[in-house]
């Protein structure tokens, strides 16, 4: 048989450069498929790249861009292209990512062009010289990026044409001429272009490019001065007792969006008092509605109102408000978000509760670490009444709780006068703006004081409307900026991520709101990957459901409910007392309810089957008519339906129980043929890591490296201890697949084959992706029919790893292409 050499050989999966578990395995992975892209294997590079983006959420931007090369030269496009946007919105000064957006834009991909954002983030030269081309091609009379530091100008600026020289006019400091250097880097054929480093005399805000002699200016733009000065003070410190509450200052910086600022303005004016005013600046809005609106506030004493005559940024504009204090707390407030009734008390009573509390963040929509429903998704800007109503259950539930996290957020900060005092001002090393706020928490807590979450409080927050034109590339640089000033920073954030101590006030608040009404309740045990396929299957036909999941731990019972929509409710509602679960069970109103697998322990059992909601009972593998016959025994048939969602599990129930299930209509979405193999591969579904299927795949693999030692076995999905199957040398695992891209996956992989491990649950999902493939698949018949319908393979459950591995070779040898002629 003549087939490609393997990807294991050359990679050496079994040394320490790509050992799974180990610290530099993802590094190793995106090298890997680098150097394979270069070497005109992109189906290999597609498999690493694509293991690379599973191993953290979101995955790296490096890991997508190279993902989308792959990708596009396996003739993927659309998915190329999806994958390239996810890459240049999180960091497209990455040369990885800068590169791929470059060759698969210069190669027809339907995107926007991105060579203006690549202008602006990317470092090395080629990568700018290349962008620079392509706009100067397309009309672009001029080009620049400029930053000014300490008041210094530095940068560069490429013009078309042959000018000697041109005149760059700089806002408040006069003109400079600057001459055409030779040789140019950034300069392609027919341009020409200079560095800049010029001192400054004062702050510059704006910039215009043009040739000497003409009014007709060829570019023009914005500053933001930034600093590198350190502004902590050396004096701060944390107190030994709570100190004595000062005034407190809601400070309010503005720039656009009417309609946003109005509401925020009208809450925050609603909590002045005798120790609370409001302060607002004006960062040179250019609405005049806008205007208006703060000049009428003013004049009527509502609000303190500061006017900037350039935009600073959102650093620049908070330091003057900050600059204007004497030694009041501050609530920085985004003029996006709108505090609800009794804010500054509860936020102030967090503050002034213990010695070392610096700063306070509330729950919001969109509050970063401290986000409700859901930590992981921006949720949408609730109704004012929503708000209102989360807002009051939070401070009935949770006033005065406090939860230490690694920093907070700006959009709602409050900051105690002492913290603000050890730290001073804003960084302005951030430019226009992002990361500042990270910054001044973070180095809030160096001076020794905490950061903390305020569960009892929750703001809604509209979110980033601002800079929308150069958002990405804000980011982009200031996350670079933050990581080095603060490199341990993202493993904390992780670490709290994965811990989410927030957690526990989410569920209390979620159980008070009203439950969701309607759609199906699909009730199963922890883990189920029946339960999952389902709950994919509903979603597709756009079927609402809401998932009870539970589990027993310790003699106890313990109940997760999830909404189908990542960021609706609930998302984080976990119960072990038996009364509030009953209750809010109680509460429910689902049209019907789908129990999925095993029934759950007696006393939820009991509680779903008292309802008047009809039960559909969804099985599969082959201990279904066990599950049923002790109903059918006691003659106590509970459910409305007997459901099946694989055909074996459904011929097995119809020899054994005296009811015809009904087998779930599943749509087919055959629109996609596998890819052309390339080297005989086996995809193995693992659906749940478990100990059998790590001693399959190990005998599994023994039998390959005999009868083909140039396959491969790619397990889809996460296995028990991938480090050891790594170590095998011809075992690949692609890490955690969700139901709804796994047929997409397995078709780009270009399996020649599919298998399903012996005792592995999974049996409607297995159906499906070898349906919806095509592939030839190997499986134990729930039915424990021993002989498949060809091009199939049924396994016998009943024998030795080893003589089914055997087995499973022979056939698999039998379904591959012959070698050519």
């Amino acid at each position: 048989m003549s087939q490609p050499a393997s990807i294991m050989a050359p990679l050496d999966l079994s040394g320490p450069a790509l050992l799974a578990g180990t610290p530099g395995h993802e590094d190793a992975l995106v090298l890997g498929a680098t150097r394979l892209l270069a070497a005109g294997r992109p189906e290999d590079a597609f498999l690493l790249a694509d293991r690379a983006c599973r191993l953290s959420s979101p995955p790296p931007a490096p890991s997508l861009a190279l993902r989308a090369l792959s990708l596009w030269r396996m003739g993927e496009k659309t998915e190329a292209v999806a994958d390239l946007s996810r890459a240049l919105a999180g960091d497209p000064g990455d040369p990885v990512v800068a590169r791929a957006a470059l060759q698969l834009s210069a190669g027809g991909a339907e995107m926007p062009d991105p060579c203006d954002l690549l202008v602006q983030t990317v470092q090395a030269h080629d990568l700018l010289r290349m962008s620079v081309a392509r706009l100067l091609a397309s009309g672009r009379p001029a080009l620049a990026r400029l930053d000014v530091m300490d008041r210094r100008l530095t940068g560069w600026l490429v013009w078309a044409g042959n000018a000697a020289s041109v005149e760059l006019s700089l806002e408040g400091s006069g003109e400079r001429t600057l001459a055409a250097q030779p040789d140019f880097p950034l300069a392609p054929p027919g341009a020409r272009g200079a560095f800049i480093d010029l001192a400054l005399s004062c702050e510059v805000h704006r910039w215009t490019l043009g040739l000497p002699g003409e009014a007709e200016p060829l570019a023009s733009g914005a500053l933001w001065p930034r600093s590198s000065a350190a502004i902590s003070p050396v004096e701060g410190r944390v107190p030994d007792l709570v100190p004595e509450r000062r005034p407190i200052t809601i400070l309010v910086p503005v720039f656009e969006d009417f309609e946003a600022t109005q509401d925020c303005l009208r809450a925050a004016v609603a909590a002045k008092g005798e120790s609370v005013r409001v302060l607002v600046v004006d960062d040179a809005s250019p609405n005049r509605r806008l205007k208006l609106l703060l000049d009428a506030l003013a004049a009527r004493g509502l609000i303190d109102l500061l006017r900037n005559e350039a935009n600073l940024g959102f650093a620049g504009a908070v330091n003057r408000g900050l600059a204007s204090l004497s030694g009041e707390d501050v609530l920085l407030l985004n003029s996006d978000a709108v505090l609800p009734p009794g804010a500054l008390p509860r936020l102030a009573d967090i503050a002034y509760g213990e010695p070392d509390i610096g700063t306070v963040s509330p729950l919001s929509n969109q509050g970063e670490l401290a986000s409700f429903p859901s930590r992981a998704d921006k949720a949408p800007l609730p109704t004012p009444d929503e708000a209102r109503r989360i807002d009051a259950l939070a401070a009935t539930l949770q006033t005065g709780a406090a939860v230490d996290m690694p920093a907070g957020s700006g959009f709602c900060l409050f900051l105690r006068h002492d913290a603000l005092a050890a730290v001073g001002l804003l960084s302005t090393l951030y430019g226009r703006g992002y990361f500042e706020d990270l910054d001044l928490c973070l180095r809030v807590r160096a001076k020794g004081f905490r950061n903390v979450a305020a569960p009892g409080l929750f703001v809604p927050h509209g979110g980033s409307r601002s800079f929308s034109d150069s958002r990405t590339a804000l980011v982009s640089r200031n996350r670079r900026l933050a990581a080095k000033r603060h490199p341990h920073h993202r493993d904390e954030a992780e670490g709290f991520a994965a811990a989410d101590p927030l957690r526990p006030f989410r569920s209390r608040l979620e159980a008070a709101l009203a439950p969701p009404a309607g759609g199906r309740l699909v009730v199963f045990g922890r883990g189920d990957p029946a339960a999952e396929e389902h709950l994919f299957r509903l979603s597709r036909r756009s079927t609402r459901w809401l998932a009870l999941e539970w589990r027993q731990s310790g003699g106890a019972l313990h109940l997760a409910f999830r909404a189908d929509d990542p960021t609706a409710l609930p998302q984080s509602l976990d119960f072990t007392d038996k009364d509030e679960w009953r209750a809010y069970l109680g509460a429910l109103r689902p049209a019907s309810i789908d129990l999925v697998g095993p029934p759950p322990p007696e006393p939820l059992f009991e509680a779903l089957t008292v309802r008047r909601a009809p039960i559909d009972w969804l099985l599969e593998g082959p201990g279904a008519p066990a599950l049923v016959a002790p109903f059918q025994a006691a003659k106590r048939t509970f459910w409305r339906r007997l459901q099946t969602a694989d055909e074996g599990t459904h011929r097995l129930l119809s020899e054994t129980v005296r009811i015809a299930p009904q087998k779930l209509a599943g749509k087919i979405e055959r629109d996609r043929q596998p890819r052309p193999v390339t080297r005989p591969t086996l995809g193995v579904l693992l659906p749940t890591p478990g100990l059998r299927e790590q001693t399959f795949l190990r005998a599994l693999s023994v039998a390959f490296r005999s009868e083909i030692p140039e396959g491969l076995i790619l397990g889809l999905g996460r296995a028990l201890d991938e480090d050891a199957l790594f170590g095998l040398g011809n075992v690949f695992t692609s890490g955690p697949v969700r139901a709804a891209d796994i047929t997409l996956r397995a078709a780009q992989f270009g399996l020649s084959a599919l298998a399903l491990p012996p005792i592995a649950g999974g049996h409607a999902l297995f159906e499906r992706l070898r349906a919806e493939t095509g592939l030839p698949a190997a499986f134990v018949d729930p039915a424990a029919r021993r002989l498949a319908p060809a091009p199939h393979h049924f396994m016998d459950p009943t024998a030795r790893d080893r003589d089914i591995a055997n087995a499973l070779v022979d056939w698999f040898a039998d379904c591959l292409p012959p070698p050519p002629a």
